[in-house]
């Protein structure tokens, strides 16, 4: 089951892609509803399998987009695997269980994970659901809701 946390900073992760201060810092709701500072995912500079060709190559953040591209090739690398073995997007998020191999191409599981521009909408098996647009973000769980809009965020725990 994922936790409403690793949702959390998952789907915020995501967002915060282009801090302009560079700062991969943020401020987050645990689930126990109390704020506290992780590190946001992003592309970290390093040394990965890039899952579709299957070749370690390094990883570097696009200066203009902020994805992962290969340092030397420049060319942009859509799925890589980290050492822990997560699979990540090219955003730099972990979408473990999210994605699918169809006609020999890694793609994201459309079932699991819909994109549009910078739109993500995902549901999982359990039946949580991240929303983000327009740079609003919504997450439902079991455990309750939290909104995020600008600077502002919002918690509704279920009792």
């Amino acid at each position: 089951m994922v936790s409403f946390a690793a949702i959390s900073i998952a789907v915020v992760a995501c967002n915060n892609k282009n801090a302009e201060d560079g700062n991969t810092d943020t401020t987050m709701i645990s689930e126990s509803t109390e704020m506290t500072t992780t590190s946001v995912a992003a592309v970290v500079p390093g040394t990965y399998k890039d899952l579709t060709t299957g070749k370690t190559v390094y990883i570097v953040a696009d200066p203009e987009t902020g994805w992962a591209v290969d340092s030397i090739s420049k060319v942009p690398v859509e799925f890589y695997v980290d050492n822990a073995g997560d699979t990540l997007f090219q955003t730099g998020l972990v979408v473990n269980q999210a994605i699918m191999k169809a006609d020999g191409k890694w793609m994201l599981d459309e079932t699991k994970i819909k994109r549009d521009g910078d739109n993500i909408k995902i549901k999982y098996a359990d039946g949580s659901k991240v929303k983000m647009e327009e740079g609003d973000l919504k997450i439902k769980s079991d455990d309750g809701k939290i909104k995020v809009d600008e600077d502002t965020v919002k918690v509704k725990p279920n009792n």
